[in-house]
């Protein structure tokens, strides 16, 4: 064995042992399979506290994963943890309603104009599928448009298997055990091309567009000049719903997420992640006349958990802290200055940064100018050395995601973004 594996092994000794365990009784040693990506094993963690986060074998990290995104306050807010444990004596499951319920919907409502109703869920994929259902309800068409490298969730149909992409457009690849009835109700394309959307239009009946407004799935990508203003207009000139997945940029890019930041809303609107600091909460927010069926009980959404006690309670209080500190314009600052040290330490090594707006960017190696969609991203992105980099930024105690997407959080001060640098740095000499 190498020094550099004796040396890794010995770093993540309790980790390794853990992921053997549970790797014996749990499929892959994890309960999600974007875990699966983690080195040398996927870790095992005690504990989380602001923006840091320890792992079972005591080292320490500087936490830009964030759960994925849901910890823009940082772990364990005071306010929000207050909430909870009130929250906490009350119960949690109560196969009916409570008053925080109509609290969170009237915050939310209140802080997003463009919508009059919601309804609350427990994760991104659940939304994802009420809005198409929705969309499929209202207009009494079946096909969907949505774009290569964009996410909506893990479920059939809206999951893209491996494979090839359809060019210029067409039924997305599934994967084993997908459904191939279901992806045929999809269409896709690249983003950023209006030309391919009026083509698509022009030859199928299409229910609804659902994209997210600022692609973070692969990459950090804007849209183009116009191309959502475009967008809207083809789905208004064909009757079709558009839908705007703002499960990572809503309350991320600002407090009326990505939208109110490009000035331009959809007709359906999803939320997840940081809409409850951590705790698993979703939501679906539009008009009162696209949810009327939802409302009547026409077009059926379900669920055991949803709307859970706990969860609700976590949201109301993320929601006043985001209303009363307005902790956006610090966010910016502090994300925009990470940006700008990475590039200063990185541009020799070839290390482009990638950044739109609010408080997450993504890192890669490859030509420093922006991305347009997920096939230029792909080209311009050198995969084995952007996961030795990020190994190496591991091992010296900086977390980002395992694809090198970073999320700042409140809990992330001037020392805590120089000792990032200064770790970044000694991570790019060592490759």
């Amino acid at each position: 064995m190498s020094s550099n594996a004796e040396s890794t092994s010995q770093r993540y000794t309790r980790s390794i042992a853990a992921h053997e365990r549970r790797s014996r009784v749990i499929a892959g040693g994890v309960n999600s399979n974007v875990r699966l990506m983690s080195r040398p094993v996927p870790l095992t963690f005690t504990r989380a506290h602001g923006a840091m986060i320890w792992d079972i074998d005591g080292n320490e990290y500087i936490d830009y994963a964030a759960g994925m995104g849901p910890t823009i306050l940082g772990h364990n807010h005071p306010r929000v943890l207050a909430a909870v444990q009130q929250a906490l004596q009350s119960g949690q499951c109560f196969a009916g309603q409570h008053e925080l319920e109509a609290e969170f919907a009237e915050r939310l409502i209140g802080a997003v104009p463009w919508i009059e109703n919601i309804r609350i869920g427990l994760a991104g994929s659940d939304m994802d599928l009420l809005a198409v259902r929705i969309a499929k309800a209202v207009t009494g068409r079946s096909k969907v448009l949505r774009f290569t490298g964009h996410y909506h969730g893990w479920i059939d149909p809206l999951l893209v298997g491996p494979g090839a992409a359809p060019t210029p457009f067409g039924t997305p690849p599934v994967g084993p055990g997908q459904s191939v009835a279901a992806a045929s109700e999809i269409v896709m394309c690249e983003w950023n091309d209006v030309s391919l959307v009026e083509q698509v239009f022009a030859t199928h009946q299409i229910a609804c567009v659902i994209m997210e407004p600022i692609m973070c799935n692969t990459g950090v990508i804007a849209a183009q000049p116009g191309y959502i203003e475009a967008v809207k207009a083809l789905c208004k000139q064909h009757g079709a719903v558009l839908v705007i997945d703002e499960v990572i940029t809503g309350f991320r890019v600002g407090l009326q997420g990505a939208q109110g930041h490009l000035g331009i809303t959809g007709d359906i609107t999803l939320y997840a992640k940081a809409i409850a600091s951590g705790y698993p909460m979703a939501a679906i927010g539009t008009s009162r006349e696209l949810m009327a069926g939802v409302g009547r009980g026409e077009v059926n959404h379900s669920g055991t958990y949803n709307s859970g006690y706990l969860s609700v309670a976590a949201a109301v209080e993320t929601m006043k802290i985001l209303v009363e500190e307005n902790p956006y314009p610090s966010l910016q600052k502090n994300t925009v200055r990470l940006v700008e040290g990475l590039r200063k330490v990185g541009n020799s090594k070839g290390l482009a940064v990638d950044y739109v707006a609010g408080s997450l960017f993504q890192v890669r190696f490859g030509a420093q100018e922006p991305m347009q969609n997920r096939e230029h991203f792909a080209k311009n992105s050198d995969q084995p050395k952007l996961l030795k980099f990020l190994d190496a930024l591991q091992d010296r105690g900086v977390r980002p995601t395992s694809r090198g997407l970073f999320f700042v959080s409140v809990a992330h001060d001037d020392r805590l973004i120089d000792r990032t640098l200064e770790i970044a740095e000694s991570a790019l000499a060592s490759l």
